[in-house]
């Protein structure tokens, strides 16, 4: 009890993770590796830093003064302490989303490790601290662990700075990648219009002629056979590509262009509206490329096993919010009963399933984006809502 009290030191030490845990895990329903990570840090960054100040102040202003005015030293070194914890937050941006990134995972179950010897090294500082002739020694320890957590932090920073700059340049090159697709049917398009253009005169005059003759027969033969089938030449779902200048955020517009590429080649009718100009979305870019790609595909996947074999993409820009609506055409009509974000749940078979859920996990992190699920008769229909930041 001797070692685990330490005057209430070694105590908080073991009750104040416990406690950070139980509250992330109970109520926040965190997962449990999690929560153990950011129960230890924050463990840490408290301890460490108030240690770190106390020892600090004490030898600045001498042990004999810290006693004298212990109620007061204690208050500043805590003042102090919320001082350098918040700073240090704000430094290396570790606010709770930022314990959401699924591309750190595999370097913080690493940090977890480095946690729990630091934790090790500050209890056996308290420990030692309490021993006249070793208190120095602890004091020394204590700082360790304050400068080596401050280390890990930077290490922490360093290696999320150089994920997001290698995600950044893989987006580049999707971007890349499906560009010269997009400008070749653009500049198809382009010659197809300047071929119409010329086309137009001879149609009306053609129009124009059967008019003058007051041949209904003749009139009703030329508006078939040349205006209806322009009309409909130029409704084609190939113009659609026209509508993706209208969204500024490339990763967007190249992940529909994507689409639209993959729906052709499964014979699929694609239909795009982009009516407004579209700005960037309220969403990390990884997590955009996530949760429109899994959209986007199981969309097409699901028209192509469609008899109409038909998928319809708007972005909608409203006064206070941006809508994706994503609908398709499906094989077989489902129930809104049925949980489509369940882990698992599939209408392609056993052992699919997860992106969908995938999606949920992703868009529960925020509190700005809405997903709408609707299924009608034959037609699955995915609506996203991206609150709208103004400045």
């Amino acid at each position: 009890m001797y070692l685990l009290a330490l005057d209430g030191y070694g105590l908080s030490k073991f009750l104040f993770p416990l406690l950070i845990f139980g509250y992330f895990v109970g109520f926040q329903k965190y997962d449990k590796s999690k929560g153990v990570f950011i129960s230890l840090l924050f463990s840490l960054l408290y301890h460490s830093s108030n240690n770190f100040i106390s020892v600090t102040l004490s030898s600045i202003t001498g042990d004999d003064i810290a006693l004298e005015y212990n109620n007061y030293f204690i208050i500043f070194v805590l003042i102090l302490t919320y001082l350098v914890i918040k700073i240090v937050i704000s430094y290396f941006h570790l606010e709770f989303k930022y314990f959401d990134k699924e591309y750190l995972y595999s370097f913080l179950k690493k940090v977890l490790y480095v946690f729990i010897f630091l934790h090790i090294v500050s209890f056996i500082s308290d420990i030692v601290s309490t021993i006249s002739h070793l208190n120095s020694f602890g004091s020394i320890l204590s700082s360790v662990v304050f400068v080596g957590l401050l280390l890990t932090f930077f290490a922490m920073d360093s290696y999320k700075v150089q994920i997001e700059k290698e995600i950044a340049l893989k987006q580049k090159k999707f971007e890349q990648k499906h560009l010269q697709t997009y400008t070749d049917e653009i500049v198809e398009l382009y010659n197809e219009i300047r071929g119409f253009r010329h086309d137009y005169a001879g149609m009306l005059v053609s129009m124009q002629m059967a008019i003058d003759s007051g041949d209904l027969q003749e009139i009703n033969r030329v508006y078939n056979e040349v205006l209806v089938k322009a009309n409909q030449k130029l409704r084609s779902e190939k113009y659609t590509y026209f509508d993706l200048n209208n969204i500024e955020d490339s990763a967007l517009r190249s992940l529909i262009a994507q689409s639209i590429v993959y729906a052709r080649k499964n014979d699929v009718e694609f239909t795009l509206e982009v009516k407004d100009i579209i700005t960037r979305l309220s969403i990390d870019l990884l997590d955009l490329v996530r949760i429109m790609s899994i959209l986007l595909n199981n969309a097409v996947e699901g028209a192509a096993d469609s008899y109409l074999k038909q998928i319809e993409v708007a972005v909608i820009k409203m006064d206070f919010e941006t809508v994706i609506v994503i609908q398709n055409s499906c094989k077989i009509t489902m129930t809104p009963s049925e949980d489509l974000f369940a882990l698992g749940f599939s209408t392609k078979g056993r052992n699919r399933g997860l992106g969908l859920n995938n999606v949920k996990e992703i868009l529960d992190k925020y509190d700005n984006i809405m997903l709408e699920t609707e299924m009608e008769d034959n037609t699955f229909r995915q609506i996203i809502r991206f609150k709208r930041e103004f400045e």
